[in-house]
C-alpha cells in the first residue's frame, strides 16, 4: 500500500509538468530509451530466471508462469528497442509506429499473465511442464515480433510533431483499464489467501496502469511523459521480481529457519541422544542430551570424528568409530558408555544413513536411547519367567499351520489335547480355530494379528481362550510368524505355537484376589476399601450422588478369643461375616479393615439411612449368635455412622468421623448404633433407634 500511494501521488505530480521535451532532439534520447528498456529487459530476464529455478518448490506454478511471461516480454522489448528511431537497421530502418506496435503488444502480456496469475492455483510443476510452458511463451514472442515486424499496413499510432493518434489514445485507455481491473482482483485474492506475493503483484498492475497514462500524454518520444512512463514501467518490473524473489527466495529460506529452530527444540527436548554425522564420521551435530552424557559442549564436538575426540580426552567409543566405510543401511546394536554425569549406561543405539534427494549419502544419525534400567527390569522379569516356567515345565506347546489363501491349517497332536481332542477330531480348517475362540477375545486377537498380516509388526502374540471339549476355557499363548509371502506383500502362510497358560492366568487372578480381599472372611481388605471409598467422596464432590459409610466392632472379642480359642473366634468372625453380607445390596462394599474390625461403605444413602441399616444389622447380629463344635456364643457388635461430605479433603475424614461415633457406641455401653453427631434437623441416635426398632417388630 505504501509503495501505491507513493508512485500513485507521484503520478499526480507528474501531471502538474508540461509534456516539455528533455532533449534537443530525438537521438538525444535515444541513449536513455535505451537504458531504461534495458533495464526492465534485465529485470525481464531476472524474473524469468528466478522463475524457472524456482519450478520444484510447493508454489511453483505460479512463479514459473510470470517467469515464462516475461521471457516473453523481455524478447519483445527487446525488438521493441532494435526498431526504435535512431537504432541501427538491424531489423530495418527505425519506425516509431513499429516500435509502438510492440510495446503495445509486450504490455498486454504482462497484463494477460498478471491475470493468469490471479487465477492460477499454486503447485508444484514438473521440469517438463515448466519447460513446456517457457517454450510456448518463446513461441508466441518469436511470431508475435515476427508478425509485427512484417512490413504491413498497420494503423498510425503517432504522427511526428503532431502527437499520438486517437486509437493509439484508446489502446492506452484499455490497457490502464486492464492493468486497473489486474490489480483490484490480484489484491483482493491476496487479501483472502493472505498472500503477500498477491500484493506485491497487484501493486505492480497498479503502477503499470499509471505507466500507460503517462504514454496517453505524450506528443514526442523525448518528452517528459514518455520519460515518466518508461521509468513507472520499471519501476513496476522491479516490484513483481522482488514479489517472485521474496515469495520463493526469501520467504522459503525464513520458513527454512524457523523450521531449522524448530527442530533444534524439538532434538533438544528429547531425552534420547541424538547425533549427526558427515561421510567421514565428523559430528555434524547433537543435542543437548548427546552432550551433557558425554561431557562435552556441542562447539567442542562439532566437526571431530570419535577419534579425534578421544584424542582429546576420554571418550566413550561408538559403533561407527570402528567402520572403516561410510553407513549404507540401517544399523542396530547396543554398547556400554561411561557418561560423566551417571557412569556405565547400556544404550540402545541406532544408525541411520540419510541421503540427499539423489540419493548420495550425505552421512549418518545416531538415536541412542539409554535402555540401562530396562534392562535391569527385563532380566529380573526374565528370572521370574524361568522361575515360572520351571514351576509349570509340565505345560506343553501346540503347533499351527496356517496356508493364507486356501484357508487350511494343520494342528498337532499337543495342540489338539490342550482341548480334550484328537487331531482327527479337528477339521483342517480356519473355521475350526474360529469357532472354538471365546467371542470376547475376537477384539484382542484382530489388534495383534491383523496389523502382522499387514506386515506391520514383526510377530503375531495374543492371549486368548478357546473352548475344551468338557465346556470349559483353556488360556492359551498364541505366537506367529508369517513365513512366506507373495510379490506384492500378501501373505501366504503363518507358523505359530499355543502354550496352555491357564495356570499362570488362574495364579495371576489369586494373586489379584489376595492383593484385594481378606483371605480369611473373603471380604474386601482395608487397601481396597480405601481405595474405593475414595472414589465415592469424588462422586460426592461432583455432586453425583451421596453415601456413607459405617464402622462396625464386634464387642468383647478378645474373651471370645481367649474363652473358646481362636478357632471358634474365626469360626465367628465368619460367621459374623455371612450374617452382615447377605443383608447388603449389590452396590454396598464390606470390609474387613483387621482384627475384628469392620467398614461398609453404602452408595447413595444420607446419614438418616446408613443409621437404619447399621441398626438393622445390628439387632440381626444380636439375635444371631454363632453355633459350632464349640457350642453357642452370642455376639453383639458396636457401630458408628457417617456421611461423605463434599469438602472432605480426604476419605480419613470420613472414616475418623465414623470411629468418633462408635467410640460414642462403645463407651455408651455397646450392642448399639451412633451418628457422627445429633443435630436439631435430624432425629437423635437413641430416637432412631426406637424407631427402627419399632419397625423391625412390627415385620415380626
Amino acid at each position: 500500500m505504501i509503495w501505491v500511494l507513493t508512485m500513485t501521488v507521484g503520478w499526480v505530480l507528474g501531471l502538474l509538468l508540461q509534456p516539455l521535451s528533455l532533449f534537443s532532439s530525438p537521438h538525444q534520447y535515444l541513449p536513455v530509451h535505451a537504458a531504461l528498456e534495458f533495464i526492465g529487459i534485465s529485470v525481464s530476464a531476472m524474473v524469468f530466471a528466478l522463475g524457472w529455478n524456482l519450478r520444484d518448490t510447493e508454489r511453483g506454478s505460479r512463479l514459473v508462469w510470470l517467469g515464462a511471461v516475461f521471457l516473453a516480454v523481455a524478447i519483445i522489448d527487446f525488438l521493441h528497442v532494435l526498431v526504435f528511431e535512431g537504432m541501427p537497421g538491424i531489423l530495418g530502418p527505425g519506425d516509431s509506429d513499429r516500435a509502438i506496435h510492440l510495446w503495445l503488444a509486450g504490455r498486454f502480456v504482462v497484463a494477460f499473465g498478471l491475470l493468469v496469475a490471479a487465477f492460477l492455483h499454486p503447485a508444484r510443476w514438473s521440469g517438463q511442464a515448466a519447460a513446456a510452458v517457457n517454450g510456448c511463451m518463446l513461441v508466441f514472442a518469436v511470431v508475435c515480433g515476427w508478425t509485427l515486424l512484417v512490413p504491413a499496413d498497420t494503423p498510425r499510432m503517432m504522427v511526428p510533431g503532431t502527437g499520438l493518434t486517437a486509437l493509439k489514445v484508446a489502446i492506452e485507455y484499455g490497457l490502464t483499464a486492464l492493468y486497473l481491473a489486474v490489480a483490484v482482483l490480484l489484491y483482493l485474492r491476496g487479501w483472502r489467501d493472505r498472500d503477500e506475493t498477491l500484493a506485491w503483484l497487484a501493486a505492480a498492475a497498479w503502477v503499470l496502469g499509471l505507466a500507460e497514462l503517462f504514454l496517453t500524454l505524450y506528443r514526442e518520444v523525448s518528452d517528459t511523459f514518455n520519460v515518466l512512463g518508461h521509468v513507472y514501467e520499471v519501476a513496476a518490473f522491479v516490484m513483481i521480481y522482488r514479489a517472485l524473489f521474496v515469495a520463493g527466495v526469501r520467504g522459503p529460506h525464513a520458513a527454512l529457519a524457523s523450521e531449522r529452530a524448530l527442530l533444534r527444540a524439538l532434538i533438544d527436548s528429547a531425552p534420547d541422544l541424538i547425533a549427526f554425522k558427515d561421510v567421514r564420521g565428523a559430528y555434524l551435530g547433537c543435542n543437548s542430551a548427546f552432550a551433557r552424557c558425554h561431557g562435552r559442549p556441542e562447539k567442542e564436538i562439532l566437526g571431530r570424528t570419535d577419534a579425534e575426540l578421544a584424542r582429546l580426552g576420554p571418550w566413550p567409543p561408538a559403533g561407527a568409530s570402528a567402520r572403516s566405510q561410510p553407513l549404507s543401511a540401517a544399523e542396530r546394536g547396543e554398547e556400554w558408555v561411561v557418561c560423566r554425569e551417571g557412569g556405565r549406561r547400556l544404550l540402545d543405539t541406532m544408525n541411520i544413513p540419510f541421503r540427499a534427494d539423489g540419493g548420495s549419502l550425505l552421512g549418518e544419525i545416531g538415536i541412542s536411547r539409554d535402555i540401562t534400567d530396562r534392562r535391569w527390569i527385563e532380566e529380573q522379569l526374565a528370572a521370574s519367567e524361568r522361575r515360572l516356567a520351571l514351576a509349570l515345565e509340565s505345560a506343553s506347546l501346540g503347533l499351527w499351520d496356517w496356508h493364507v489363501p486356501s484357508g487350511w491349517v494343520s494342528f498337532d497332536v499337543q495342540w489338539a489335547g490342550m482341548l480334550g481332542l484328537t487331531p482327527d477330531e479337528i477339521e483342517p480348517t480356519l473355521e475350526s480355530w474360529e469357532s472354538r475362540i471365546n467371542p470376547a477375545d475376537w477384539p484382542i486377537i484382530r489388534a495383534s494379528l491383523e496389523p502382522h498380516l499387514r506386515g506391520e509388526t514383526p510377530r503375531y502374540v495374543c492371549e486368548h481362550r478357546l473352548r475344551h471339549k468338557d465346556g470349559h476355557w483353556v488360556w492359551v499363548l498364541a505366537s506367529g510368524t508369517v513365513i512366506e509371502r507373495d510379490e506384492e506383500g500378501a501373505p501366504l502362510r503363518v507358523v505359530g505355537i499355543h502354550q496352555d497358560i491357564s495356570a499362570r492366568k488362574s495364579l495371576e487372578e489369586r494373586l489379584v484376589q489376595q492383593a484385594t480381599s481378606d483371605p480369611l472372611t473373603g471380604l474386601a481388605n482395608r487397601r481396597y476399601f480405601d481405595a474405593a471409598l475414595g472414589n465415592e467422596l469424588a462422586r460426592v464432590r461432583r455432586k453425583v450422588g451421596q453415601a456413607a459409610v459405617a464402622l462396625l466392632d464386634l464387642d468383647h472379642f478378645k474373651r471370645i478369643n481367649d474363652r473358646w480359642g481362636h478357632a471358634a473366634g474365626d469360626e465367628v468372625l465368619k460367621h459374623f461375616t455371612r450374617l452382615v453380607g447377605e443383608r447388603l445390596r449389590d452396590s454396598d462394599m464390606f470390609a474387613r479393615l483387621g482384627g475384628e474390625e469392620f467398614a461398609i461403605l453404602l452408595p447413595g444413602v444420607d446419614l438418616i439411612g446408613a443409621f437404619r441399616t447399621a441398626e438393622r444389622l445390628r439387632r440381626v447380629v444380636a439375635d444371631s449368635p454363632a453355633r459350632g463344635d464349640f457350642g453357642e456364643i452370642p455376639i453383639s457388635v458396636s457401630i458408628g455412622v457417617a456421611v461423605l461430605r463434599g469438602g472432605d479433603t480426604g476419605s480419613a475424614e470420613a472414616l475418623a468421623r465414623a470411629d468418633q461415633a462408635l467410640y460414642r457406641a462403645k463407651d455408651g455401653g455397646r450392642n448399639r448404633t451412633m451418628m457422627e453427631q445429633d443435630t436439631a434437623e435430624q432425629p437423635s441416635s437413641a430416637a432412631l433407634a426406637q424407631t427402627t426398632a419399632q419397625r423391625e417388630d412390627g415385620k415380626r
